[in-house]
């Protein structure tokens, strides 16, 4: 497991995914900005792009491996990479509701539900498109960004612009996380 570990080089960009993800949180709060819009100029949390260096240092570490050596080998690697992604996010999902707690406000807690919901979208595209899926919930951001406001008010749709407390969205980022973990499966040794 050590040698596995190094091989994804968890022990340098895992720490660095933590502490990016903390320290976005803590200093965004819930500071809300204007961005341009299509359909209207929506005031958006800053908290709904928190969570992009998390899941980028995800596949970071998910794609460095050896592919002939995994191939080859009966480990159970797919288990092992599903363990760590779902470690990774169970942890951001705790520093969200500890740093929610020390600033005695909600908006933390959607970071957390968004990494949830984002890198599950990132490791289903991760069983077709391989690296380039990081960008799959990148798309999902600028979208919502671009479309997913009517006045101020977010879309059901978009998930991550919804409330901290939205049962809906909650839902949604388990299930698309599930997923995610499902199609990590397929795509874990793959070599193309």
């Amino acid at each position: 497991m050590r040698w596995w570990l190094k091989a994804r080089k968890g022990h340098t960009l895992l720490p660095l995914a933590l502490v990016s993800f903390v320290t976005a949180l803590y200093a965004v709060r819930d500071v809300t900005v204007l961005l341009p819009s299509i359909t209207g100029s929506p005031q958006v949390a800053l908290s709904l792009f928190v969570p992009v260096p998390l899941f980028a240092f995800l596949m970071a570490m998910l794609e460095s491996r050896l592919p002939a050596a995994e191939i080859s080998g009966v480990r159970p690697l797919t288990r092992l990479d599903n363990t760590l992604v779902t470690a990774t996010l169970a942890t951001a999902v705790l520093l969200s509701a500890l740093v929610a707690g020390l600033e005695a406000t909600a908006a933390p807690l959607t970071g957390g539900r968004n990494a949830l919901f984002l890198t599950g979208l990132m490791l289903m595209g991760r069983a077709w498109a391989g690296q380039a899926a990081v960008m799959y919930p990148v798309a999902w951001l600028v979208t919502v960004v671009a479309i997913g406001f009517r006045g101020n008010v977010p879309r059901p749709w978009t998930v991550i612009a919804l409330p901290a407390d939205d049962p809906f969205a909650a839902a949604a980022s388990l299930v698309v996380f599930a997923l995610g973990l499902a199609a990590q499966i397929r795509s874990s040794r793959k070599t193309a």
